[in-house]
């Protein structure tokens, strides 16, 4: 009886990510591609040279905060550097630290993604005019490539978003 259960229960729950799934679209450019929900808007409008797209949550995400959580991928590239994983977020949180003096690192972990070696951390910045800003970033290399994924959301609604972010984070691959 335990084992029916068991298996009617993963049953259920394997439907239910395999039917989110299907609400999903895929973004593939040469070298990348990601998913996200149908109820998420992609732009490949670029607020700075090295951001490739931005995902833009649902339009009622701003209705209490006037701030939309989005997505976005920023590239830079490595070609003539030898620099590991590990020295490249060193350098990276350097460079958040310092230009922005508020900014606090929450967390830091490795990660896989899809397969690749990554690091992900989080951390949170006030950005004046009582907006604190959290951010979950992924990083990885690859090719001569740093891919910097990044989830921003305000710090009051990060807990509401994070899940369907790190969702949409953990679909992104690089086409070798």
């Amino acid at each position: 009886m335990g084992n029916k259960l068991l298996m009617l229960s993963a049953l259920f729950f394997s439907l239910i990510l395999f039917g989110q799934k299907d609400n999903w679209k895929t973004f593939e450019k040469d070298s990348y591609s990601i998913q996200y929900p149908k109820s998420w808007t992609y732009s490949d409008q670029k607020p700075q040279p090295m951001v490739q797209f931005v995902l833009l949550s649902e339009e009622d995400s701003q209705e209490e905060d006037e701030f939309r959580e989005n997505i976005n991928l920023s590239t830079e590239s490595l070609q003539g550097r030898k620099m590991t994983l590990d020295a490249y977020v060193e350098l990276a949180l350097g460079q958040v630290t310092e230009q922005i003096p508020s900014a606090k690192i929450l967390a830091t972990e490795d990660v896989s993604l899809n397969g690749k070696k990554a690091k992900s951390f989080i951390w949170t910045a006030d950005f004046g005019n009582g907006v604190m800003l959290k951010f979950k970033q992924y990083i990885l290399i690859s090719d001569g490539t740093a891919y910097i994924l990044t989830f921003t959301s305000t710090e009051a609604e990060f807990d509401e978003y994070v899940n369907k972010a790190t969702d949409i984070l953990d679909t992104f691959k690089i086409n070798s």
